[in-house]
C-alpha cells in the first residue's frame, strides 16, 4: 500500500434553499470551491419564490445559475411562505437524500427572521440525521444570533459569487440587502476570524469527515 499523499475525498454535496438565490446568496463561494475540485453538486429549491417576484422569472434566473455552477437543480413549487417544518417536508427532503446520497448538506440556519427558512432548517436537521456533514448558511435575513464556528475562504471566489448572485436579477434589481458592495462587506467582517480574507460564514451542525 503506498505512503504517499492520498488524494482529497470527493464530495457530494447538497444545498438546500428555500428560494430561488438562497443558495448562491449563503454559500455560492464554497459551492463554487466544491465544483472547482471536482464534487458533484445538487441545489435543491423548495419554492419557485412567488413572493419576491414573478415564479418562472426566478426559476429561470435559478437555472442559469445552476448551470453556471455545473450543478444540478431540483426545483419544487411548495408555497412561497408557507413551506412547512413537518412531515410532508421532511419526507421530500429524506426522499432526494436518498437518491441522491449527499456526504455533505448546506442548509438555512435556525436563527433567521423568514418563516420558511426557520421550517427548512428544522426539516433538514431531521431528514438529513444521515449525512456526515452538515452546516447552515447565513441569509440576509438572519439574526444576530447567527454565530458561526466555521469560515470558508471565498477570496479567490468572490467575483464568482458575485456573478451567481447577478443572474437573480430579478432580486438585485429590488432588495438592498443583495447589493455587491454589502457582500463583499459581509464576507469582509467574517474574514476577520480567518486571517484577514474573504470568508463565508457557516454554523456546523454535524462535521464527521
Amino acid at each position: 500500500m503506498s505512503g504517499g499523499i492520498q488524494p482529497a475525498r470527493r464530495h457530494r454535496v447538497l444545498a438546500i434553499g428555500a428560494h430561488p438565490d438562497d443558495v448562491e446568496i449563503g454559500c455560492g463561494g464554497t459551492l463554487a470551491k466544491h465544483r472547482d475540485r471536482g464534487d458533484a453538486l445538487l441545489i435543491l429549491t423548495l419554492s419557485r419564490g412567488a413572493h419576491g417576484g414573478e415564479a418562472e422569472q426566478r426559476s429561470d434566473e435559478a437555472r442559469r445559475a445552476a448551470e453556471r455552477l455545473g450543478a444540478t437543480l431540483d426545483l419544487r413549487d411548495l408555497p412561497d411562505g408557507s413551506i412547512g417544518e413537518g412531515i410532508a417536508t421532511i419526507r421530500l427532503l429524506e426522499a432526494v437524500i436518498r437518491a441522491f446520497e449527499p456526504t455533505l448538506v448546506y442548509t438555512h440556519s435556525r436563527e433567521d427572521t423568514h418563516q420558511d427558512h426557520r421550517a427548512l432548517h428544522a426539516a433538514t436537521v431531521v431528514a438529513a440525521r444521515g449525512v456526515a456533514n452538515l452546516y447552515c448558511y447565513q441569509s440576509p435575513s438572519s439574526t444576530v444570533e447567527f454565530r458561526p464556528q466555521r469560515f470558508v475562504d471565498i477570496s479567490g471566489y468572490m467575483d464568482e459569487k458575485l456573478a451567481l448572485i447577478g443572474l437573480h436579477a430579478s432580486q438585485v434589481e429590488r432588495r438592498a440587502n443583495i447589493e455587491p458592495d454589502l457582500i463583499v462587506a459581509t464576507a469582509r467582517y467574517w474574514g476577520r476570524y480567518a486571517g484577514y480574507c474573504l470568508a463565508e460564514p457557516l454554523i456546523v451542525m454535524r462535521q464527521l469527515d
